[in-house]
């Protein structure tokens, strides 16, 4: 009885000192907010001087250079952000693993895709926290500042122009026989992105764009026919029988498109056209930028930032998420901006002008939003159309 009585205490001690220490770093992390970035600097040269190291998480590469740019603009802390690049299939289970295990070089912050996952498994149970800097209110719309969002990336749908247009300007186009094995996209239950994608669809605002584009395809209001109760779900069901999941990965997908056969459409991340071999990359063509497309021409999402629970150094991945929302750190050499693909929240930051491709502003009414109150607000039918899309994936 007396070890059980032990081991009781001792567990609740390890709970009590986890709980301050998260304490701790929320009341930081909200005197950050009102900080010069000045100030923040003084605060993580002490935190570095006491030992601490910022270690990252990132699902986006870019986050590497950033980091590097980062200590080269602070100098105090170089070599003291060390980035490791995360898989989406592995992020939260790694993250909710590590938190609080009082592992040596746990992560201290994560940039991160996916905002309902972030959401459920680590801010509602105060695994992570949300920063975001009161010098930034102003030029960050509202809605992008909790949780915070550090970049933009789409997912577009790009083809192989070797034999001339495939002239697509509607996307009930993509349903249709001719398109049996010729469109490669990423498969959905292994890629939360393309997965929320699907999701969106499902919404009342994109049933509604289906159900318009369709009747502008086949002149013709849409209606239910076999089985069907939305043209979200006939549009989903269509477009994933003809897709092709020969290719794993985005980057796979944009080099084999570029260096297949003509005609074939990829549907993936638009700054990996980056790995492309310079020979083949005439060979795309970016469907957007030829034609208007009727209700969309890609999928756009966010890479959030957030802070472990845990983390010693608080005060310095404030610093890093200022620098990440500042144009010096967003558009720093060979950073984010200087890819096609990647969007800052920061609306004073334009896409530099020689890139192929358009600013954020541009993408708005042409793109599917990713929105994670709504892909959180499913409930149970979340698990209705994940199995809607699984079984069709297995087919």
């Amino acid at each position: 009885m007396k070890r059980i009585l032990a081991l009781l205490l001792c567990c609740a001690m390890l709970l009590t000192l986890t709980v301050a220490g998260a304490e701790d770093v929320q009341g930081a992390l909200a005197a950050a907010a009102g900080m010069t970035n000045e100030d923040l600097y003084a605060k993580a040269q002490e935190e570095m001087a006491a030992g601490a190291q910022l270690n990252f998480y990132s699902t986006t590469s870019f986050a590497e250079k950033a980091a590097a740019n980062f200590m080269a603009d602070y100098p105090a802390l170089d070599g003291k952000v060390v980035y490791a690049e995360i898989d989406d299939g592995e992020t939260y289970t790694k993250l909710t693993n590590q938190i609080g295990s009082g592992v040596k070089d746990s992560p201290d912050m994560a940039l991160l895709q996916n905002g309902p996952d972030l959401k459920v498994n680590l801010l509602d149970d105060g695994l992570s926290f949300n920063y975001f800097p009161d010098a930034m209110k102003d030029v960050v719309p509202a809605q992008y500042q909790e949780p915070t969002v550090v970049t933009f990336v789409n997912s577009l749908l790009i083809y192989n122009n070797k034999e001339g247009s495939v002239g697509v300007n509607n996307v009930w186009q993509l349903v249709e026989p001719e398109w049996s094995g010729k469109v490669f996209f990423k498969d959905p239950t292994n890629e939360t992105v393309n997965l929320n994608f699907l999701m969106m669809l499902t919404s009342p605002e994109w049933t509604e764009k289906l159900a318009k584009a369709y009747e502008a395809r086949y002149g013709k209001a849409w209606e239910p026919s076999n089985g069907f109760t939305s043209a979200s779900y006939e549009w989903i069901d269509g477009f994933l029988k003809n897709v092709n999941y020969t290719f794993t990965s985005a980057s796979k997908i944009a080099t084999g498109i570029a260096s297949g056969a003509a005609g074939n459409m990829g549907f993936f991340v638009f700054s990996k056209l980056r790995k492309v071999d310079e020979n083949d990359r005439p060979n795309l063509s970016v469907l957007q930028f030829e034609n208007d497309v009727d209700c969309f021409s890609g999928f756009m999402y966010s890479i959030y930032a957030t802070v472990c629970s845990d983390t010693d150094c608080p005060y310095t991945c404030a610093l890093f998420i200022n620098y990440l929302l500042s144009e010096a750190g967003f558009a720093g050499s060979k950073s984010w901006n200087s890819s096609q693909g990647y969007y800052s929240p920061n609306t004073s930051i334009d896409k530099p002008e020689d890139l192929e491709d358009e600013p954020y502003t541009y993408w708005a009414d042409k793109l599917v939003f990713e929105d994670m109150n709504y892909i959180d607000g499913l409930g149970a039918d979340y698990t209705e159309i994940y199995r809607f899309i699984n079984v069709r994936v297995s087919q």
